[in-house]
């Protein structure tokens, strides 16, 4: 019997080792699984395109996850605009992404952009953040022939909050020009993401605002002009970002929390992934945000490739026609932009701008500007020293000039605002938008009621 028991025990053992995996010992950290909103030109006429939803982890694992998906319609049709769809990927253990394709069916009708739902579920140990995300199929038949219509217009207030523009994503709370920065921004209640973009060495679109390279927010050197797109991905945008003080270089590194995302070196927050945290390319966030107001800055062109027509035909492709706004400091650039897409809505640019107001000055008349959308203006001269002569800066940003501006159908969206006494003084001007370094801080401003507005 002592021997039976024995032999017993031993087969168990064997049994026991020969079912286990080798993984024995501490438990893998679960992992938040992402896949986001996404959008893609619909394509050719007849033609299938494909929209790729990206998948990410914030955890590698030890086992394969597998992800099921499934689409279902929303605005769009299954079968006429996309093909319906369900199957399952899966995420190989060790790695953190995989993609969803969704074929679409190209056709030649001017339409708004169309949408449909993707439903996922996860096995293993990752949580999907979202269990349905949408695609959108952006419309890009428009032929941009004739001039955008302004009336009425439609960054026009008229009487209601300014709309919130968060100045690069919102510099001080989160860092700047990233996807994560534009999506934190989103959720917390700005209306209109601001954008700058400049063309790398290879003639890619992508958004930073520093002339002068990007060295000032990335642990790398050098002009985007002379990178090629290659080079700006490998950078660290948020490198030196300390949050609720933006770019600091004088910190100790633990104070630099979202260091190391972008290079894989740290876990991204849940809902993120590493490239959230690199320098984007205009696409990605065209991609990426199809339902927000975006406003593009023009950079002065390079010469290298053709600047203003890729911008043109990007935003073209994704059918950003009518809640977008193109702006330009250069005139050049401006109406060079004007005359390849004269459907896109665009801003005064600066020299235009400085001549409606020398008229405002002597009339008290601002002049109508049919072929631009908005004035965009600081409140005073002072961020605009070297246009305007002069020690005491001279104010811009007036009752009356926003009166005069309104009375030709023309919004007066204000930059850049970074206190709240200053916000609280334009929402009692009357402006039309507030862009700002601090969206978080003008958000709280304006959730306030009105009349009740303070800055305790």
């Amino acid at each position: 019997m002592k021997l039976k028991a024995i032999t017993t025990t031993l087969l168990t053992l064997a049994l026991l080792q020969a079912c286990s995996d080798g993984s024995d010992g501490p438990k893998a950290t679960p992992s938040a699984l992402t896949v986001v909103p996404t959008a893609t030109p619909e394509g050719a006429p007849g033609e299938l395109n494909s929209l790729r939803f990206r998948v990410t982890l914030t955890e590698p694992q030890p086992r394969d996850i597998e992800v099921s998906y499934e689409t279902s319609a929303a605005t769009a049709t299954a079968g006429q605009d996309y093909l319906d769809t369900a199957g399952s990927i899966t995420i190989p253990a060790g790695s953190l992404e995989g993609y969803i394709d969704v074929e679409l069916i190209g056709d030649a009708q001017e339409e708004p952009g169309e949408t449909f739902t993707l439903s996922i579920s996860t096995s293993g140990n990752a949580t999907a953040t979202s269990t349905t995300v949408t695609g959108t199929i952006a419309n890009d038949d428009s032929a941009c022939d004739a001039p955008f219509d302004i009336v009425p217009n439609p960054w026009l207030v008229n009487g209601a909050d300014p709309l919130n523009f968060a100045h690069r994503g919102g510099v001080t709370d989160f860092p700047e020009n990233t996807l994560y920065a534009y999506s934190e921004a989103a959720l917390a209640g700005a209306d209109v993401l601001e954008m700058d973009v400049f063309q790398t060495l290879d003639n890619h679109l992508v958004i930073l605002h520093d002339a002068a390279g990007v060295g000032r927010t990335t642990n790398g050197e050098g002009r985007i002009v002379d990178l090629t797109l290659a080079e700006v991905k490998a950078l660290d945008a948020a490198y030196w970002f300390i949050p609720g003080e933006g770019t600091q270089r004088d910190r100790p590194a633990e104070d630099y929390t979202f260091r190391g995302i972008a290079t894989g070196d740290k876990a991204p927050p849940p809902g993120y992934s590493a490239e959230d945290f690199k320098i984007p390319t205009l696409e990605e966030a065209l991609a990426r945000f199809p339902d927000k107001l975006i406003n593009v800055e023009l950079k002065e062109d390079d010469g290298q490739g053709d600047y203003e027509r890729q911008m043109a035909d990007l935003l073209l492709s994704y059918g950003r026609l009518e809640d977008l706004i193109v702006a330009s400091f250069d005139d050049t650039v401006n109406g060079s932009f004007k005359a390849l897409a004269p459907c896109i809505p665009t801003s005064m640019p600066l020299g235009q701008g400085l001549t409606a107001f020398t008229l405002f000055l002597s009339t008290g008349e601002f002049p109508a500007m049919p072929e631009h959308i908005a004035a965009q203006i600081p409140p005073d001269a002072s961020q605009i020293g070297d246009q305007i002569p002069g020690d005491d800066p001279i104010p811009i940003v007036t009752a009356a000039l926003v009166e005069a501006a309104h009375a030709v159908n023309m919004p007066i969206q204000v930059w850049t605002i970074n206190s709240c006494e200053e916000m609280l003084r334009m929402i009692d001007l009357g402006v039309d938008g507030i862009m700002t370094d601090q969206p978080l801080l003008l958000e709280s401003v304006l959730t306030q009621p009105p009349g009740q507005r303070s800055c305790n």
